[in-house]
């Protein structure tokens, strides 16, 4: 399981470890479905590479696209498990 934890630096510039419980295409937008350590509330993110080549996480806000991505991760669930 430490394997899937990754360090990131929130909205308030503070270091938190958070889970990759997976990473997913949907149509050409790589997704990555988080949570912290210590709770079971997925947050989702976009995944796209910086111009340094170094990994950007961005969280969706879109409630509509956040439906969407819940609704294609639950579908795919069982077979990353």
């Amino acid at each position: 399981m430490e394997d899937n934890i990754i360090e990131l630096i929130n909205d308030e510039g503070e270091l938190e470890k958070l889970v990759v419980e997976a990473t997913f295409h949907m149509d050409d937008t790589l997704y990555a479905v988080l949570h912290k350590i210590n709770s079971d509330e997925g947050m989702i993110y976009y995944v796209e590479e910086a111009e340094d080549g170094s990994i950007v996480l961005i969280k969706v806000e879109d409630e509509e696209e956040i439906k969407e991505v819940q609704e294609m991760y639950e579908g795919i669930a069982d077979d990353l498990i």
